[in-house]
């Protein structure tokens, strides 16, 4: 697989805080790479990064070489697309137009022809098109998330950067949209997606980045990173890692209490 995006020797420094620090990590094409780690590991400030929207306090960022900082404004929109953690939509658009909106990094451009049928095939992959119509700010909170990912989608880039896109859905959206998320890697697109549900993590991506205080704590596939020794420490609570009893696959779950059984009051 080629190395889209190769970061070395990252750091994020914020008000004498280190939020990233030495990070050494590449992006492939033609795979989903999870980011996974407790809260404050410094994920989200990572994805900043590989977005250009973040620029390091020291390291580089390159993509095919070249420096990521020096990247047009309107260059790195057609290469990269990013999901927030919160997208917030204040006015009344429908949901097809917000997901149109994803093509404004072709405008002007021969690819701004194909951009009806770019926007209905995203609603179609985002399970969005009976929402079409409806208005943003009238949306649950899942439907709003399945419309910004429709959005990313219409954008076509070849770089997908995702902060927690399964936080607001149900099970079957989540399976549903990190399923279309590995069909672009395997398309041959790069996949970065930002996790706190350890076993989607091992179901779907093909490398795993663990990051624990801003630092790698681990990285390669599911299998041979999520230990639960190291799972244990990083998040400071037991874990256990356990095959499907069906189909194989990692579960990743905390180790919890017994629960006591529930004492009748005999009088």
């Amino acid at each position: 697989m080629s190395v889209l995006l190769s970061v070395r020797g990252v750091s994020v420094t914020i008000e004498a805080a280190t939020l990233v620090d030495d990070v050494d990590l590449d992006v492939r094409a033609g795979e989903v790479l999870a980011l996974v780690g407790p809260n404050g590991a410094g994920k989200s400030t990572l994805l900043g990064v590989l977005a250009g929207d973040r620029v390091p306090s020291s390291g580089s960022v390159t993509w095919g070489g070249v420096e990521l900082a020096a990247t047009g404004v309107a260059e790195l929109a057609r290469r990269r697309a990013v999901l927030l953690q919160e997208t917030r939509v204040s006015f009344p658009f429908r949901v097809v137009d917000v997901v149109r909106m994803g093509r404004a990094p072709w405008r002007g451009t021969a690819r701004e022809d194909d951009d009806d049928a770019v926007v209905a095939r995203a609603l179609v992959t985002a399970d969005v098109l009976d929402l079409a119509a409806r208005r943003v700010p009238t949306l649950s909170g899942g439907e709003k998330a399945r419309t910004a990912f429709a959005r990313v989608l219409a954008q076509e880039p070849v770089l997908l950067l995702l902060d927690e896109p399964t936080a607001a859905l149900d099970v079957r959206h989540q399976e549903h949209l990190l399923a279309q998320a590995r069909e672009r890697a395997r398309a041959g697109d790069a996949v970065v997606v930002v996790l706190h549900d350890l076993s989607l993590a091992a179901a779907y991506a093909d490398r795993v980045a663990i990051l624990d205080g801003g630092r790698i704590a681990g990285v390669g596939a599911p299998a041979d990173v999520l230990d639960p020794e190291v799972l244990g420490r990083v998040y400071r609570h037991p874990v256990d890692v356990l095959p499907h009893p069906l189909t194989g696959e990692l579960l990743v779950l905390p180790r919890r209490q017994p629960r006591r059984p529930v004492l009748e009051d005999v009088r």
